[in-house]
């Protein structure tokens, strides 16, 4: 093969990726998004290894409404309403796409005892399934509450999502 030859099937082969990469940049993603921001009602249960039908915790805050905020690139920031401010942080965390509507989440904050001292955290991790239209999501999640002496009392919840829009 002649020097001109190659020359040109490595020009023709550079400009066929090149093309497929800017065409791959330029499509949107047309799968439902999580990234956003969610109103998100809580509600607790107790730890079943099936949480849909675990019965609910009883007591005056549950369910309860959450922010969610899902931010691109795949961290999140999260706030509930169960406990006041004073009690705890706002939860950071981590998510990512598991499937075509599917995701997962972790998110952590810090809790505050009476003394105003830190008292502990939870940890939560969820499962969520958006809806086709991208506006509702359904989920579970676990948490797990841990104090400092590393001594843990576990739940489950289950999640409605409705994204926050103009």
């Amino acid at each position: 093969m002649s020097k001109i030859s190659k020359l040109g099937c490595s020009v023709t082969a550079s400009l066929a990726l090149l093309a497929g990469v800017a065409s791959a940049e330029a499509s949107p993603d047309t799968r439902p998004q999580l990234e956003g921001a969610w109103q998100v009602v809580v509600t607790l249960r107790i730890d079943a290894p099936d949480c849909k039908t675990a019965p609910i915790v009883d007591d005056q805050w549950n369910p309860f409404p959450s922010f969610n905020t899902f931010h691109r690139g795949g961290t999140m920031s999260e706030f509930g309403t169960r406990s006041p401010p004073s009690t705890r942080t706002p939860g950071h965390g981590v998510w990512k796409r598991t499937g075509y509507r599917s995701f997962e989440y972790r998110t952590v904050f810090y809790r505050f005892g009476p003394d105003d001292a830190v008292s502990g955290n939870m940890d939560i991790r969820a499962d969520v399934k958006v809806g086709q239209n991208s506006r509702t999501f359904k989920g579970e999640s676990r948490l797990v509450v841990t104090d400092l002496e590393g001594n843990a009392v576990s739940f489950c919840a289950t999640l409605d999502g409705k994204r926050i829009s103009l």
